[in-house]
């Protein structure tokens, strides 16, 4: 097969090719959905909860970055990207490299950086009062690292030549492919050892969660789509080892992290949309429970633990069982002896009382609102004593 240089002289097709419409597509198709769910979320968040956190803002700010990232490779298709590298001008060579440096700041590393830092957020909201100390102790050590280690990489990669501009002119020096390469390799292993850290440290929290079996397998699975992006980082670090001559034509490796890091987003934000998908009842025996605006005291959040708006579930209680588990009265006791009738009974969100199956739904606050909360147990009465 004749090299790119002779093809280019005698193969005006093969010089015409082009893979910018696949490229465009491809990411393009995956940024839309990450917007997609990064703007439901905010519309949970604070259109029906009215409880934007810490995590949201950290997502809006990384989802910002990656939109950055897709406006560059559409920059890039004014000078070069999906060409041959061989039929692309000099010119349009060092523009071409000089928005890709941008990219690698904005995208690459930013948008990673802030995308796992709203993901711990996120998780700070899980709470297991059997084991969340050590759980928040590593979500906070990890957040901890993601920053340190985002800041060393903008520096590596600031660095990594001397002047800066060598690093889109060529003129100067630069790192060898054989200290960049362990360095870029070095970073791909970090960003999958986060991702699988993130994706596995919530399940013995959420299996320890007072929620049916079924939704905790479910609220597993959902959290478990980051290893999706493990699998994309896999693929960006096989094309990091390997050396392409017309890097310009497919642009693999910048592809794949782009797609590592929009999958990432909509894997973040799919478990803070559950609200979208209850629907209203307007049957009078629910009303109560479905006009309560779906927050939860207990879950917890990134930030100190305050008193919130209530979130209050209904049981139905027989003369022929009333389970209450072990919790006893601590403020009123409601005696029914006797009791032949159908009651309902609404009781304030415990560690007992209740369900946690809400708990992806935000713990916002109405600070203008007066609540009025009564505790109410109900204490069954044994069959020997009622005669």
């Amino acid at each position: 097969m004749p090299s790119p240089s002779v093809q280019l002289a005698t193969d005006p097709q093969w010089a015409a090719e082009s893979n910018l419409v696949r490229i465009l597509a491809v990411t393009g198709v995956f940024h839309f959905f990450a917007l997609t769910s990064v703007g439901l979320r905010l519309y949970v968040r604070i259109g029906l909860l009215r409880s934007p956190g810490r995590d949201d803002v950290a997502m809006v700010l990384a989802v910002l970055a990656a939109l950055s990232g897709y406006i560059c490779f559409i920059l890039q298709g004014y000078h070069g990207l999906g060409r041959h590298t061989k039929t692309v001008s000099k010119e349009d060579k060092v523009i071409f490299n000089h928005i890709g440096f941008y990219q690698s700041l904005l995208s690459a590393i930013g948008a990673l950086g802030l995308l796992k830092i709203s993901i711990a957020l996120f998780l700070l909201r899980l709470r297991n009062n059997n084991l969340w100390k050590w759980y928040a102790r590593s979500l906070w050590a990890l957040i901890g690292f993601v920053v340190v280690y985002a800041i060393g990489a903008w520096l590596s990669f600031l660095l990594h030549c001397t002047p800066m501009e060598a690093d889109w002119t060529g003129e100067g020096t630069c790192y060898s492919r054989e200290i960049f390469v362990p360095v870029a390799l070095t970073n791909t292993a970090v960003n999958i050892f986060t991702d699988v850290c993130f994706a596995t440290l919530p399940i013995p929290i959420i299996w320890g969660l007072q929620m049916s079996r079924g939704t905790r397998v479910k609220l597993i699975g959902v959290l478990s789509l980051g290893y999706i992006a493990v699998a994309l980082g896999i693929v960006k670090a096989s094309y990091q080892v390997k050396s392409d001559p017309d890097k310009m034509f497919n642009k693999h490796l910048n592809v794949f992290g782009f797609l590592q890091l929009n999958v990432g987003i909509i894997a973040a934000s799919i478990p803070t949309l559950k609200p979208l998908t209850r629907k209203r009842t307007v049957d009078p025996e629910r009303r109560a429970y479905d006009d309560i605006e779906q927050h939860v005291e207990t879950i917890g959040s990134g930030r100190k633990y305050k008193p919130q708006l209530s979130f209050l579930t209904r049981a139905t209680v027989t003369d022929e069982s009333i389970e209450m588990g072990k919790r006893k009265s601590i403020r009123e006791k409601l005696s029914m002896p006797g009791m032949d009738r159908k009651d309902t009974v609404y009781s304030q969100n415990g560690h007992r009382v209740g369900s946690q199956d809400r708990i992806l739904e935000g713990d916002g606050e109405y600070p203008k609102r007066i609540k009025r909360t009564t505790e109410v147990v109900v204490e069954s009465v044994d069959n020997d004593s009622k005669t």
